[in-house]
């Protein structure tokens, strides 16, 4: 069985024995997989300490050919993002960036620009933790989904994001927005998601809170 190679950025750490984890990851070649770390909860594991989440790597694993669950032979950390860490806020929206593309992604699906969005958007938010880049990177993501929010006829902040969906990096940079335009934008986001997720996302509840505070 030969050995795949993949760039990823970890979107989701699950314990699944007193020794292993199952790592998702989107990946730049093959989309969104999941892998299974064995032994990497052990002290001396040489995976011990390169799975977290946001941490983007080249991983090397061997593909299953009975289920979508392939086993991690080995993990070459490239970039951590630890400056997430240091503030909640930068924590919680970059958290948020990566359970959305999780839930909109399935399994072994083209990630399209996905993968250099999520890389772009963990790397803004490690240098400022404001919500604008949030609400642009949702808007890209909601689109690459096919779930454009339909924008004909807006006015007030329906009209701000619109023209923040089309904007560029340099050009969302630029966007100001007040509390009360985050708030409505979030609000009309956050139905708009509901109703093709069915759900609400958990980490986006503790970024309002956030937001809100």
């Amino acid at each position: 069985m030969a050995i795949e190679r993949a760039e990823g950025v970890v979107l989701r750490v699950l314990p699944v024995t007193e020794t292993s984890l199952v790592v998702t990851w989107l990946t730049r070649e093959y989309g969104k997989i999941k892998t299974l770390a064995k032994g990497a909860r052990r002290p001396k594991s040489p995976l011990r300490g390169k799975l977290d989440l946001f941490y983007e790597a080249e991983i090397l694993f061997w593909r299953s050919s009975r289920s979508e669950l392939h086993v991690l032979h080995d993990c070459f950390l490239e970039n951590p993002h630890r400056k997430l860490r240091a503030s909640l806020m930068s924590l919680t929206a970059a958290s948020y960036a990566c359970e959305l593309v999780d839930a909109v992604t399935a399994v072994e699906d083209r990630p399209g620009q996905l993968y250099d969005l999520l890389a772009q958007v963990l790397g803004l938010l490690e240098q400022s933790a404001g919500v604008v880049p949030v609400v642009w990177f949702e808007l890209q993501v909601l689109a690459a989904a096919g779930w454009r929010p339909d924008f004909t006829g807006a006015t007030g902040v329906g009209k701000v994001l619109q023209s923040l969906a089309a904007a560029s990096v340099t050009g969302m940079q630029r966007v100001r927005l007040s509390a009360a335009q985050i708030r409505e934008a979030q609000d009309l986001l956050e139905r708009f998601r509901g109703d093709h997720l069915g759900r609400v996302l958990q980490s986006h509840r503790l970024l309002s809170t956030k937001i809100q505070h």
